[in-house]
Parts: C-alpha cells; sequence; structure tokens
C-alpha cells in the first residue's frame, strides 16, 4: 500500500470525525486524548483532580497513591458511525496500576490516486491500542505523585506503526479549604512514531484542574474544573459536576468545549454499592450521531488509608 493510500485513509477516519469526538484531534493517535469510563464522559472529561480511583492512570497517575482498595472497570462505548471503544483498567491499593484501551473504526473505503472515490475496492481495517502500567504514592500528608510508561500502536490495513510514551502527574489536597483539591498531569510525552517513511508525533497533552467535594443539602456532591492544552490544538475547558442522591445514585451533567461537532455537554447517571460500581453516560455528536458508554467498576479487599511512606 502506497504513502498516498494511507493519508487518504487517515483523512478519512481521523480528520472528520476525531476534533469531534471528544478532542481526539484531526491528526493520527488522537484516540490517546479520548474519554472513557463513563464517569468521567459524565463530568465531561473534567477529571485531573478527581481521578482518585481505577481510572487515575488515564487522567493523572498520581491517583493511584490515592486508592484505597483494588479496583478494577471495564467500559464499552458504542459510538457513531460503527466506531467502538474498549477500556480496562485494574489499581491496587499499593499504588500500581494498569490499562487497556482499544479502538476499532471498522472499514474504512480504501481509495488511490486513480480511483479516488474506491469504486470497486475492498475496505480496509484501522484500529488503535493503547497499553498502560505505572505507580503513584503520597509523598507528603496532601501531595500524591505519579508516573506511568505506554505502549501505543496504530493499524491501518495491513501496516502497523508502534511507539510509546510517559506520562507524568501530581495531586494536592489543599488543607486551607477542606474537600478542594489541584492536580496536573503532562501525558504522551515521547518520540515521534514512524509510519512507513513518515513520522507523526504523538499528541503531547497538559492537563490542569480543581475538583471540589462537598456535602449539599444533605446530598454528596463534586464539582471539577480542567483546562487541556494538546500539541497544534488551541487550549480547551471542560467542567462537570455530580450529586449523589440517596447516597446510591449519581446524577452528572458535563461540559467539554473539545466536543465542538456537537452542544459540547454530556450526561450520566448510574449506581454506586460498596463493592461495584454501574454507570452510564450519554454525549451527542450533532450530525455524526451519539455516543453510549456503559461501565461497571468493582472494588475489593481491606480498605487502606493512602499515607505518605516513611
Amino acid at each position: 500500500m502506497t504513502r498516498q493510500i494511507l493519508a487518504v485513509l487517515l483523512a478519512t477516519a481521523l480528520g472528520g470525525w476525531g476534533r469531534a469526538w471528544a478532542g481526539a484531534g484531526a491528526q493520527p493517535l488522537g484516540f490517546l486524548s479520548l474519554d472513557a469510563n463513563a464517569r468521567a464522559v459524565g463530568m465531561g472529561g473534567a477529571y485531573t483532580a478527581l481521578a482518585t480511583d481505577v481510572n487515575a492512570l488515564l487522567y493523572n497517575p498520581a491517583g493511584l497513591g490515592r486508592v484505597s482498595r483494588h479496583e478494577a472497570t471495564f467500559m464499552h462505548n458504542q459510538a457513531y458511525q460503527g466506531i467502538v471503544q474498549d477500556y480496562l483498567a485494574f489499581a491496587s491499593r499499593q499504588g500500581w496500576g494498569a490499562n487497556f484501551n482499544y479502538l476499532d473504526f471498522g472499514g474504512v473505503p480504501k481509495t488511490t490516486i486513480s480511483n479516488p472515490d474506491g469504486v470497486g475496492l475492498e475496505r480496509a481495517g484501522l484500529n488503535d491500542l493503547a497499553l498502560s502500567a505505572g505507580y503513584g504514592r503520597v509523598v507528603f500528608e496532601a501531595l500524591s505523585a505519579g508516573a506511568a510508561f505506554k505502549f501505543i500502536q496504530e493499524s491501518i490495513a495491513d501496516v502497523s506503526a508502534q511507539g510509546y510514551a510517559v506520562d507524568f502527574g501530581l495531586l494536592y489536597d489543599v488543607e486551607r479549604f477542606k474537600g478542594l483539591s489541584l492536580g496536573g498531569a503532562v501525558q504522551n510525552a515521547g518520540p515521534a512514531m514512524r509510519f512507513q517513511k513518515s513520522s507523526e508525533n504523538l499528541p503531547l497533552t497538559i492537563r490542569g484542574g480543581a475538583a471540589y467535594q462537598a456535602p449539599l443539602r444533605g446530598q454528596k456532591c463534586a464539582f471539577a474544573l480542567d483546562i487541556i492544552k494538546e500539541r497544534g490544538e488551541s487550549a480547551a475547558v471542560a467542567f462537570g459536576a455530580e450529586v449523589l442522591a440517596a447516597r446510591r445514585f449519581p446524577i452528572r451533567i458535563g461540559y467539554s468545549s473539545r466536543n465542538d461537532s456537537g452542544i459540547g455537554l454530556a450526561f450520566g447517571a448510574g449506581y454506586r454499592h460498596e463493592s461495584f460500581d454501574i454507570d452510564y453516560a450519554f454525549a451527542p455528536y450533532g450530525a455524526l450521531g451519539d455516543a453510549h458508554r456503559i461501565s461497571a467498576t468493582l472494588r475489593w479487599g481491606k480498605t487502606i488509608l493512602p499515607r505518605a511512606k516513611d
């Protein structure tokens, strides 16, 4: 397959929908910017300062140091145009975590310079995956830090490219304002990936966020705000709110300026138990269609409150 064909496939598969789908970016490897777990999606992806659970590795690895029980989660995303995303993650109360993020575009039409419409040609498969592993710990009573290593692969038809990246993060509880936390992370720092004779830069991303958790009229609430800057893109803002009704039923609403195809809003709900969560999130993307995410999270083991290592 020639470089021209690959370029057309990339433009077709990524250029048209990437920026619209939660800031995936109209460039290869944009899937690294996609949100995953339904709780985070329902809050617009504003999760940098809230990531103290099994999803910490995806948003801020420093949050791995705050996980108090073993946790595992699985999410399935049935997106528009036949695009499917599956996400699996694990976090231990010792601060270690790993995740698997896979995106399948289905088939896209093959084209050539002489046959730009692809008439009579087969469809080419396109998929992306990322495998991550990381560690976080409480450095001081109010400050935790973490880092992660990431293996990345993008496959188009019978051609694949591999690469790697690292993430770093910090998470700080503001002692003077109980319930307020601040987070920051650098994601996808690494060398360009080589695809045949061309190279593609990773979507280096800087995230900063704040979150406030407190009861409101007897209901536990969380509010979060993120500012996200990705290489080659304008800074984006995301914010979300969550109310835990009757101590069991979270209701969420979020907004992300990265979704410039739809209205930018996302909605979520779920059921919370001591040992498991079930969550759902819905996000409309205008003429492209809607995305539905369902995730299940399990927790087990004795609760150990995170603290600084001696």
